[in-house]
């Protein structure tokens, strides 16, 4: 499972919330504010969410990075047959680019 993956290579650099279907906003929301100021924090959003939903992540990154800050934020927009290796890689990226907050990658 590619979220599982994503989280296995960030352990111990970047907190991971997944959004998917099955994951209401407003819970993605909460776990964003839950996670330890010190840490970075990528939101993986899989490509099952809603375009709704997605539009909605996305537009929320830099003011969720600005209401949250020092804690990093950022945002992986996975696309269908995204491969695994390519958003660990972005995840990767992300996570030690000690000065990006409030961004996100699209992985096709």
């Amino acid at each position: 499972m590619l979220s599982n993956a994503v989280a296995a290579a960030l352990a111990g650099q970047a907190a991971v919330v997944v959004a998917d279907a099955t994951v209401a906003l407003t819970d993605v929301l909460a776990s964003l504010r839950t996670v330890s100021p010190d840490d970075a924090v990528i939101v993986l959003i899989l490509p099952d969410v809603s375009a709704i939903d997605r539009a909605m992540l996305l537009a929320a990154l830099g003011p969720l990075a600005i209401e949250l800050a020092p804690r990093r934020i950022a945002a992986i927009d996975v696309t269908t047959n995204a491969a695994t290796e390519r958003v660990i890689a972005a995840g990767q990226y992300l996570a030690s680019a000690c000065s990006i907050t409030g961004q996100s990658l699209r992985v096709t």
